[in-house]
């Protein structure tokens, strides 16, 4: 619990440093993407997908299908990364910030969201396109050209969108001098082309048994101090996972906790993992890692990526070149880190009574003039 306390401290400087106002451009450490200035300095999660690199490979251009199914392909036909970031505020609510970097045409989405019927709300340099009859609590889809010409395309909530604005204005030295998640993000984006990050292992991610790591209050007890997840779809492809721990005892304790649970019927969302995890301690982490099968890498990689609150359709249709404003309904459904994501069952189609057809006629020859009478005898039709 001190050490958390002391994040919260640093996090509290970093926030005084970005109400400055009256700065015309954001500038972050030279190491750290330009992106990293519409996030959050306290977020609790981050998560990155490089499309790019994902296209490279059959197996990642599936995983790119899943998010295209769920922002839309005109926008993510557009878009070379993805930055997420999530913070829960004191009052248990979790605020989302898509931040979508790449070649975006302004004109192409100003036509897309006029043509969806979307309201436009200029903000302090921002243009915010409003689904007709959304209110600022759901989701938006946002855009705004730096002083270099570069167009960032933001989605989430009215009010999150505007803060991530307010954000990208601020001077910061390093946000990875600040929050731990920064400095591992960048470690993480240097090798895998998906990745996620967060400050401690989601409830509903591990069993149960994990939660008295978190209800600890004793200072000197072990703690989860943060669990990282990558993809690697080109060699050796693989999801690898780090659970971060405050010390190795910790980190041992944890490993026999998910060793015991393997053959349980707990569900969580790594139960479907323990089977093909292999790794073990190394220090103040816990190690772990799976191979992937060529051809089923998204149908692996997807579920886990939904379980983050990542936007992908787990089973995606046919990628059709849906508005970009359509964006609202994927990210709606996508769920807090609070639990394992929900599955929505598709929808059964109505059952549609079939006709019965006609018995066939009986056919027969009629004979008369014989002894007995008429007579008839029955006849078979050949086809």
């Amino acid at each position: 619990m001190l050490r958390r306390l002391i994040r919260k401290i640093r996090g509290l400087v970093a926030l005084i440093a970005l109400s400055v106002t009256g700065v015309e451009a954001a500038t972050v450490g030279a190491s750290e993407p330009m992106a990293w200035r519409f996030a959050h300095p306290e977020a609790q999660v981050l998560a990155g997908v490089d499309f790019r690199r994902l296209a490279e490979t059959a197996d990642g251009k599936q995983i790119r299908a899943q998010f295209a199914a769920a922002l839309g392909a005109p926008l993510l036909d557009q878009a070379e990364r993805l930055l997420m970031s999530s913070v829960v505020d004191s009052g248990g609510k979790r605020s989302d910030v898509l931040i979508l970097s790449g070649s975006f045409s302004l004109a192409q989405l100003r036509r897309m969201a006029m043509q969806e019927g979307a309201k436009m709300v200029p903000y302090k340099g921002l243009e915010i396109a409003a689904p007709a009859g959304a209110t600022a609590g759901d989701p938006h889809l946002a855009w705004l050209t730096g002083p270099g010409g570069g167009t960032t395309v933001l989605i989430g909530t009215r009010p999150a969108i505007q803060a991530a604005a307010e954000r990208s204005k601020a001077q910061v030295e390093s946000l990875a001098s600040v929050n731990p998640l920064f400095a591992r993000a960048r470690d993480l984006t240097a090798e895998y082309p998906v990745w996620v990050s967060c400050d401690s292992v989601p409830q509903g991610f591990g069993p149960k048994s994990f939660d008295q790591f978190a209800n600890s209050d004793q200072v000197d007890a072990g703690q989860l101090e943060g669990f990282d997840v990558g993809v690697s779809v080109a060699k050796e492809p693989g999801v690898h996972m780090w659970v971060w721990t405050t010390n190795e005892a910790t980190s041992g304790l944890a490993l026999k906790q998910l060793q015991a649970s393997a053959n349980g019927k707990e569900p969580f969302v790594l139960a479907s993992w323990l089977s093909e995890l292999k790794g073990g301690v190394d220090g103040n982490a816990m190690v772990m890692s799976a191979p992937l099968v060529a051809g089923k890498m998204a149908s692996r990689v997807g579920p886990l990526l939904a379980a983050f609150a990542l936007p992908v359709d787990v089973k995606p249709e046919a990628v059709r070149a849906e508005p970009v404003v359509a964006v609202r309904a994927k990210v709606e459904a996508n769920v807090p880190m609070t639990g394992v994501a929900k599955v929505v069952p598709a929808p059964v189609p109505p059952v549609v009574a079939v006709a019965r057809p006609e018995p066939p006629k009986k056919l027969f020859v009629r004979i008369e003039g014989l002894d007995d009478g008429m007579k008839d005898i029955p006849y078979t039709a050949k086809p």
